[in-house]
């Protein structure tokens, strides 16, 4: 179904925008994946509608998110179709990020260039691709790739600290404004909403409001700011105190223009305050902090237990118990409750893992040694969880993990 925005003469900022919206079923596949074309009207009712010839956008699914919205951050080697599941489960955020992928790579050698960065499942949605480069042909091209394959928008990656990706895009955009704005625009020819994720600046921290002011003249869909400059790496703390002042320079620039914050947010709770503590604020990303809490966008008030999550009907991999796994009830009633409840929820959701990572293996093609920066995130805050994780980190399949997990001596549950 595609949606079209109806806009009056003047528009000038979000709340200038006409609540009416005119629907347009789109049926074949082959519709669903080009833009649709807005409704004419002809014969007798022709020049007496009010929305006729002012059918000038067509909306996305930014336009529909909760106040705040939560995304998931893309992280190199970590956010593929496989831990987008997992964190799914656990608690999903409002949208999900690929890991990011390199459209020259993609133009000059195909899918083999994006090692399955791109491989997804019709259950995530909102996904949005993340893409990089510093060639905006190449970025047109696999724009209009990602647009064939179903993702809901395009995000480019504007601040990415890696050698690898400052050669040729990433953060190394902020000192190539010119082709940054070229980048978008050739971003924008696929049809999808085209949003930005960035730092501050490049080397110093005043370097924002220039920059920022250049992206946000550009017309984006969002703008996600990672609050430190390229050169502070993560090794400072996030600059909260300029969250205010960029608010106020997208209100002048581009009112339309949704904003997200990531830096150092650890979980949706931590969200929330920054979000009432900064109004304008419209977006929460979150990174690093799964790594802590893979529950960090557990929606408490939503959700009676995480067991409910995990045993959603959408699971592109179901769960059954494995000899040596044990039900809630048969939980050990002489360790402290929640310490049990913890871990238990930990060890399934790993279980879990192992399961999708067996799942998508034939499809990524993905070492097993690339599983093992996992573990810290399952086996952690119990007895015994360094010594443990210390034996996970020596096997070599996934069915040695669970071999290891099934005799470990307390027992857990699964879902």
């Amino acid at each position: 179904m595609a949606q079209w925005r109806v806009i009056s003469p003047s528009p000038g900022s979000r709340d200038s925008l006409v609540a009416v919206f005119l629907t347009v079923e789109i049926n074949s596949e082959q519709n669903r994946l080009s833009p649709p074309t807005p409704l004419i009207l002809k014969g007798e009712s022709e020049g007496f509608s009010p929305f006729y010839g002012k059918i000038t956008e067509m909306t996305s699914f930014w336009d529909n998110l909760p106040q705040p919205f939560f995304i998931l951050a893309p992280m190199e080697a970590v956010t593929d179709v496989v831990f987008r599941h997992v964190v799914k489960q656990a608690g999903a955020p409002d949208v999900f990020f690929t890991e990011f992928a390199n459209a020259t790579g993609w133009v000059h050698a195909g899918d083999k260039a994006i090692a399955g960065r791109l491989v997804k499942t019709d259950d995530e949605h909102p996904l949005v691709a993340q893409i990089w480069g510093g060639e905006p042909g190449d970025m047109e091209q696999f724009a209009a790739h990602c647009m064939e394959l179903g993702f809901d928008g395009i995000d480019i990656n504007m601040g990415c600290p890696a050698k690898s990706a400052i050669k040729s895009g990433g953060a190394a955009l902020i000192r190539r404004p010119d082709v940054a704005v070229a980048a978008i625009a050739a971003a924008k020819t696929a049809g999808l909403p085209v949003s930005v994720k960035t730092r501050l600046g490049y080397s110093r921290v005043d370097e924002w409001k220039e920059w920022l002011s250049t992206l946000l003249a550009q017309d984006l869909a969002n703008l996600t700011i990672h609050l430190r400059t390229k050169k502070e790496m993560s090794k400072v703390p996030a600059h909260y105190e300029l969250i205010d002042d960029i608010i106020k320079l997208r209100d002048d620039i581009a009112p339309q223009t949704l904003l997200t914050i990531n830096g150092d947010i650890r979980d949706r709770t931590h969200g929330e305050e920054l979000f009432r503590a900064h109004p304008g604020l419209n977006g929460i990303m979150i990174g690093r902090g799964v790594f802590s809490d893979p529950f960090c966008f557990w929606r408490a008030v939503e959700l009676s237990s995480v067991e409910e999550a995990v045993t959603g009907a959408s699971s592109p991999v179901s769960r059954t118990p494995r000899a040596g796994e044990a039900t809630r009830k048969e939980s050990s009633e002489t360790e402290d409750s929640s310490t049990i409840h913890h871990k238990s929820e930990l060890i399934a959701l790993l279980y879990y893992h192992l399961d999708l990572f067996d799942h998508y293996q034939s499809t990524l093609g993905r070492p097993y040694e690339t599983l093992k920066r996992f573990f810290k995130i399952y086996i952690r805050d119990f007895d015994g969880a360094k010594e443990l994780r210390d034996q996970l980190m020596h096997t070599k399949t996934t069915d040695e993990v669970r071999s290891i997990l099934a005799h470990n001596d307390r027992p857990h549950y699964t879902y």
